[in-house]
């Protein structure tokens, strides 16, 4: 393997492997204070990732237990998105509460985490493998 392509996969692979860990860390500090509520969706946020290709993130909004009024949209892009009043359950740090997010794409991400970090591995392990 040339070095250019060596040099590729092992930061193609630290990439994934980088954003993986951050997230799981990030989820490991905060996790004995985070708080569970519930929100209710206020509207939706309608945009294109490339051409044709629609997406929708829901926005909510929760109150938090000193009484603040948060509105937030989702980081979970989908398709056709949750119907404006239906009632969430929410996940937020009291220290950032502006950064709270629907219980069930915590969860998703932490179960993904973990796949995407085996595999940003994997890929520098088999680019090392295959240049020795």
């Amino acid at each position: 393997m040339q070095v250019w392509a060596l040099l590729f996969h092992v930061a193609t692979g630290a990439g994934f492997a980088w954003a993986a860990a951050s997230l799981l860390m990030g989820h490991l500090r905060t996790r004995s204070r985070l708080i569970r509520t519930t929100g209710t969706v206020v509207g939706r946020e309608d945009g294109e990732s490339r051409p044709g290709v629609k997406r929708r993130s829901t926005v909510f909004r929760f109150t938090t237990e000193d009484g603040q009024t948060i509105e937030t949209t989702s980081s979970a892009q989908t398709w056709p998105g949750l119907k404006v009043g239906t009632t969430i359950p929410v996940v937020y740090d009291p220290e950032n509460p502006s950064e709270g997010e629907r219980a069930g794409v915590v969860v998703f991400k932490l179960c993904i985490a973990p796949l995407i970090l085996a595999f940003g591995v994997f890929v520098i392990v088999e680019a090392i493998r295959n240049d020795l």
